[in-house]
């Protein structure tokens, strides 16, 4: 269990000054030491050195602030260090300082993945498609173990009323339990190496294609152990329940969604008290959603425009358009859409400090390993708010 982060003793950006120590030997066991008291609090480097850094309390604190007021501890950190993590002529900083750092004080390679990370910040930002953001209701670090939750309604029949609440009469009261089923995580990630002699000759702006197809391809691996989870649940709460298109509409096409049939089935978990205001499908799925609103040869209204002038409405909210988002994920069976609300099912749960071995591995060898990985575990929150649209028959 990890130590109360009330206990984080706070210290000024000059207790890093063995990092930078000639003596390698001693760099080394400084990085070793830091990386050791980030693990017993559950912590990255980055959170770490952000919560363990006093910046005012430095050493020449005034060479740690901007216009906006004083870094970070994390931000101090670095520039103590002389570890830029992009170019500015402007103020004579290069980002082959860091490479120069690097290769210098060993130990200093232990902030050799949150720096390529940054990197990556200043000089890309690229759109993620398949991303856990539309899907989960929140994303939470944890610091043990945690079990999946059940959730249990008193019976109906406990009830005085059932449509309002009078004077003395029983509150309807949903019941959270714990079950014995621990929340399962998956380490998502992947790792470049290469030799300490082709970090001599090479800029690190080198990695930035390499980084960001790995960073891809960590939220694509979260979204694919979501996607399952949401169709085949947790362990406690069960598989999603199908309901095929031609039972909502015989004259359905098979593998092409039908509009019709489509709005009855968002109107069906409507009534049942858990609207879906998400759909998760894959490339396929997203081809013929599209079309949903692409315009009719014989008019100048798509189907979309059709459905809502038919009437195919709940309280005047569309279900089609600006309510109903669609999530892309290649992990859902062709001909299938899962239908649900994105905030009361699925949380993502994070394991703290879980990439903190990468950075002890950066100090250990003569190869330089770039990692970026993630502990990631998911729970349902309910088990009634999914239902899966079977449009293949």
């Amino acid at each position: 269990m990890s130590k109360p982060l009330s206990q984080v003793k706070r210290r000024g950006v000059q207790a890093l000054a063995d990092l930078r120590s000639d003596n390698q030997a001693v760099s080394i066991q400084a990085a070793q030491n830091l990386i050791g008291e980030a693990r017993d609090f559950g912590l990255n480097l980055r959170d770490f050195l952000t919560l363990a850094i006093d910046v005012p309390a430095s050493d020449h604190a005034e060479r740690f602030r901007d216009d906006k007021g004083f870094l970070s501890g994390y931000e101090a950190a670095l520039a103590y260090l002389n570890l830029p993590v992009r170019d500015d002529f402007s103020r004579g900083v290069v980002l082959d300082a860091a490479v120069d750092t690097f290769q210098t004080y060993p130990g200093t390679r232990a902030l050799f993945p949150e720096v390529v990370d940054d990197m990556l910040r200043w000089r890309y930002r690229q759109d993620q498609l398949e991303s856990t953001k539309g899907i989960v209701s929140q994303s939470r670090t944890i610091s043990g173990v945690e079990m999946i939750s059940t959730v249990v309604d008193d019976k109906e029949e406990d009830y005085q009323v059932h449509r309002a609440v009078s004077e003395l009469a029983r509150i309807p009261v949903k019941t959270i339990r714990t079950s014995q089923t621990a929340v399962a995580f998956y380490k998502h990630g992947g790792g470049i190496r290469y030799s300490y002699e082709f970090n001599r000759r090479a800029r690190l702006d080198i990695l930035t294609p390499y980084q960001n197809r790995m960073m891809r391809e960590v939220e694509r691996s979260k979204v694919w152990t979501a996607t399952t989870i949401l169709i085949n649940g947790d362990g406690v709460n069960p598989a999603a329940p199908v309901v095929k298109q031609s039972s909502l509409n015989s004259q359905a096409t098979a593998n092409k969604i039908d509009r019709r049939a489509l709005v009855l089935w968002l109107i069906s978990r409507a009534k049942a008290g858990t609207p879906v205001d998400t759909v998760l499908g894959n490339w396929d799925a997203y081809v013929e959603w599209l079309e949903l609103f692409a315009m009719s040869k014989v008019g100048d209204r798509s189907e979309a425009d059709d459905a809502r002038a038919q009437g195919f409405q709940l309280g005047g909210v569309p279900l089609l358009q600006g309510q109903v988002n669609f999530v892309l994920s290649s992990a859902v069976p062709d001909g299938k859409l899962v239908g649900f609300s994105q905030g009361d099912t699925i949380e993502e749960l994070i394991e703290a400090g879980s990439d903190i071995e990468e950075s002890e591995r950066s100090i250990q060898n003569q190869s330089i390993t770039v990692v970026k990985t993630e502990n990631a575990g998911y729970k349902l929150s309910f088990p009634d708010t999914r239902s899966v649209y079977d449009f293949s028959e």
